[in-house]
């Protein structure tokens, strides 16, 4: 798709500037933790979009010269989700590549995140380390520009300082629970969401089979938008230069094909198969979303 992404920018700014203006309301007193907690674990799973779309430099478009505006996004939210967009560019692309290849596919470690209560609690953590550390792991001593080092240490220091000075203005019995314990269950929800979930069960490699497509039924029809169309990832996967807020339209075009190819298409909740007919039903419900 070549039209400049100007949903995702919005989408991007908008979550910058909610984040900072919860952080800030929260140090001062004027929004209770516990609202400060839902607020930052929900402003960190939105921050991950924008920093995915830049990853896939999709924001530009087919107009190169605004590439800067993607990067801006690319960086203004990685800080939020504390990826440094300079290394999950790089681990991000090489699983496009290497979708569900057990050898090959930096994200392939995720797939033991549903063996058990040990790797359900741990293997997000692990992938996000694997995410934040890749240009380090894998291209500090090749492809890795003087430049980049030090953008990819920039990206580190500033993802883990502001949280450290936020921490000394409030005191830790609140701190700790709303600026830590929000960002790891807005994180651990992305990994589920993102990594996890669209990608079981991790058993083919394909351009149209490696990702599942997972219907909401019409009576959930809002988690839909909630999840900004991740249950959709299957799109993303067979057509990755689509922003995010096309799936849904792609999907009730390019659905019949997809089938065709072998796609999965499975309930949301149960991941049970979906016949067309009733997810054709799903998208009549959904349209009338808001």
């Amino acid at each position: 798709m070549g039209d400049f992404a100007w949903l995702t920018v919005l989408l991007a700014v908008g979550v910058a500037a909610a984040h900072i203006a919860t952080v800030w309301l929260f140090i001062s007193g004027a929004m209770p933790p516990w609202l400060a907690f839902f607020a930052i674990a929900a402003l960190t799973y939105a921050s991950y979009t924008p920093l995915h779309e830049a990853a896939h430099s999709n924001i530009q478009g087919r107009h190169a010269g605004f590439r800067w505006v993607g990067e801006i996004c690319g960086y203004l939210c990685a800080p939020m989700i504390m990826l440094p967009h300079s290394s999950h560019r790089l681990e991000h692309l090489d699983h496009h590549r290497h979708t569900n290849d057990p050898d090959k596919d930096p994200d392939f470690h995720i797939s033991t995140m549903g063996s058990g209560i040990g790797t359900f609690l741990l293997a997000p953590w692990k992938l996000l380390f694997i995410h934040s550390t890749y240009i380090f792991r894998h291209h500090w001593h090749t492809r890795a520009t003087f430049a980049a080092k030090c953008v990819y240490v920039a990206e580190l220091v500033f993802g883990l300082g502001w949280r450290v000075a936020v921490l000394t203005q409030v005191p830790l019995a609140t701190g700790l629970p709303v600026i830590v314990g929000g960002y790891a269950v807005g994180a651990y929800f992305t990994i589920y969401w993102f990594a996890y979930r669209p990608h079981w069960p991790y058993d083919k490699v394909g351009r149209y089979v490696d990702t599942c497509s997972m219907i909401v039924p019409g009576w959930a029809a809002p988690l839909y938008w909630i999840l900004l169309g991740q249950s959709l990832h299957s799109i993303h996967h067979a057509f990755p230069r689509v922003p995010f807020y096309r799936y849904y339209g792609v999907f009730r075009e390019a659905e019949a094909a997809m089938r065709a190819h072998g796609a999965h298409v499975v309930d949301i909740f149960s991941s049970a198969p979906v016949p067309a007919a009733a997810s054709a039903s799903a998208h009549s419900s959904k349209a009338a979303a808001p």
